[in-house]
């Protein structure tokens, strides 16, 4: 994750309140934390997540603005995967990282295909047909980047 999408936020965050609108960031979570999480799934996060942990641990926004409007934190993703592994059968290599605009739609980290630099892509998981749906995004830094740019985009048009 880049400074680029860390003022990219920033700027959603500053420019949803203008519009009365929230931006919810849980807060910075320490590596203890994170290190913990990891452990209870059996997972390693890869880069851009770690840092998102680090500097954001959780933002949700409002759920028309984007096709993601939860990028679920660290207090979040330990038991929303276990949840989706329990009831869904969510396979272990998953880790749920993202809620979808749409209902039941969870944007997942498939951390058994890491590239050479750690990070992981992103799937879709579908609760409505149970299923793994195609690869969204190249890595958790791109899904946060591109999602914001669209709302940042949206809140600079004018309203009619």
């Amino acid at each position: 994750m880049t400074s680029e999408t860390i003022e990219l936020v920033e700027r959603v965050r500053r420019r949803l309140k203008e519009h009365e609108n929230t931006c919810e960031i849980a807060g910075p979570v320490p590596e203890s934390a994170i290190d913990a999480a990891e452990i209870s799934l059996g997972v390693t996060f890869p880069p851009s997540y770690r840092t998102f942990l680090r500097t954001f641990g959780g933002i949700t926004i409002p759920p028309h603005l984007g096709i993601v409007h939860d990028f679920v934190g660290a207090s979040e993703v330990v038991a929303k995967t276990l949840a989706a592994r329990a009831e869904r059968k969510l396979p272990e290599h998953l880790v749920v990282v993202g809620m979808g605009a749409q209902f039941q739609e969870w944007f997942c980290l498939d951390v058994s295909r890491t590239d050479a630099n750690g990070e992981a892509p992103i799937r879709m998981f579908d609760t409505r047909d149970n299923a793994l749906d195609q690869q969204f995004y190249d890595d958790f830094g791109q899904m946060l980047e591109e999602v914001m740019g669209f709302v940042a985009d949206s809140l600079e048009q004018p309203l009619d």
